[in-house]
């Protein structure tokens, strides 16, 4: 009788005491939850932060005017993450709350060498074998000896244990971001935000719009630097800016759009 052969791709399996340097490409600080699950699954932070998205909103959030930020991760919502990305476990509960270090001293079975996110009191950290990855360690894989925290507490311990099939996950193809490197750009962006807002001063951050109003006093924050760019580049009827303006059309002219 002649074999079946399966010509399915291959998943993978999981990979032993390993981890990943953490890609960031982002303009935000590293968080912590996104550092671990960009670590273990090999994603870039941005990837990460979509599939949380994902988890929070569903691909609906792709309909939203402003691209959700991601800050704060609970524990629940890495776990789901990580299965979109095709890395499933189980949870242990540590009802002793050990120390850190007396944790990784008394692993045993898969924990000893499978990739683990492991909840501190103050945050979560990546864990595989001998190595290490958490925010404090800037995303950068370190020896486990050297890491930071290992007076905190254990309270749990996700334990992942096989690879499956990852989730297609939405996710915003982002706009030219050349106004940092364009002096041209940069000034028509400002115009654009005057002419949308009625604005009479405008300050750019890296990461944040503020303006003054006439007969307003001082600056007020108009929003996440992207969200407003995002708005000006790709006008739809929801957005609080409308992009209708000739300042706002020279600026999309000058990005390429």
């Amino acid at each position: 009788m002649p074999k079946i052969i399966d010509h399915a791709p291959a998943l993978g399996a999981i990979k032993p005491r390993y981890l990943h340097d953490v890609v960031k490409d982002t303009r935000s600080r590293l968080y912590g939850g996104l550092c671990v699950i960009a670590s273990i699954a090999g994603v870039t932070v941005s990837q990460a932060a979509d599939a949380i998205r994902q988890v929070r909103h569903g691909a609906r959030w792709l309909d939203f005017s402003y691209t959700p930020p991601i800050k704060g991760v609970r524990d629940g919502e890495i776990e789901q993450a990580l299965h979109l990305l095709g890395f499933a476990g189980h949870w242990r509960w540590l009802p002793d709350r050990p120390t850190l270090a007396a944790y990784l001293n008394g692993r045993t079975g898969m924990e000893r060498d499978h990739p683990c996110v492991v909840s501190l009191s103050t945050h979560c950290v990546a864990v595989s074998g001998g190595v290490f990855c958490d925010v404090f360690s800037g995303g950068v894989v370190v020896d486990i000896n050297d890491a930071d925290g290992r007076r905190k507490r254990v309270s749990r311990v996700l334990v992942l244990t096989k690879r499956i099939a990852p989730s297609t996950i939405a996710t915003r193809t982002p706009a030219p971001k050349k106004a940092s490197a364009n002096g041209k750009a940069i000034r028509l962006f400002r115009e654009a935000i005057k002419a949308e807002t009625g604005a009479t001063r405008i300050r750019l951050t890296p990461h944040e719009v503020f303006v003054t109003r006439p007969a307003e006093a001082g600056w007020h924050w108009l929003g996440n630097r992207d969200s407003i760019e995002d708005q000006i580049l790709m006008p739809r009827p929801n957005n609080r800016l409308s992009g209708n303006t000739d300042a706002a059309a020279a600026y999309r002219a000058v990005m390429g759009y």
